[in-house]
């Protein structure tokens, strides 16, 4: 009687545990390192070319990164024709990144391979903005709610 009844309190706590860190854990990565006014070195990017650039750090095994697309497609669309950069940059091989990202519908994005660690970021995705000096201005981090996706818009295009 008495293992039985441990048996049951035992599975009751780790089916709460699991409940708890499954359903109810926030959808978002940690938190990057504090970034803003750092200086981000990317090769091949002269930041004075544009007012802004805006870095998408993915990853294509990020399920955050793809559930995201749709506003990335809607950044590519609201940046034509703005003097506003917009690079994605993943730690893949640069034609695996692009394949991923075509499947997902982002087609007209540059894409470049650094490691996360070179952008000062810890988590997927994480969106950096930066100045024509190379230093980052904003950052979100994660799957973004809508007022964050339009914070974004706003901060890019003002």
């Amino acid at each position: 009687m008495f293992i039985s009844i441990s048996i049951l309190v035992l599975s009751v706590f780790v089916s709460e545990l699991l409940i708890h860190k499954y359903i109810f854990s926030s959808s978002n990565p940690p938190e990057p390192i504090k970034t803003t006014n750092k200086q981000i070195t990317l090769s091949d990017i002269n930041w004075s070319e544009q007012s802004k650039t805006l870095i998408v750090a993915l990853d294509i095994n990020c399920r955050f990164c793809n559930e995201s697309a749709p506003f990335y497609k809607h950044l590519i669309e609201t940046l034509k024709g703005k003097n506003v950069k917009l690079i994605a940059v993943l730690p893949s091989d640069i034609q695996e990144s692009r394949t991923h990202l075509n499947k997902l519908g982002l087609v007209d994005i540059e894409v470049k391979q650094a490691a996360l660690d070179d952008l000062q970021v810890n988590g997927t995705p994480t969106l950096l903005l930066v100045n024509d000096k190379g230093e980052v201005t904003n950052y979100w981090v994660g799957k973004l709610p809508l007022n964050k996706q339009a914070e974004v818009i706003n901060k890019i295009t003002s």
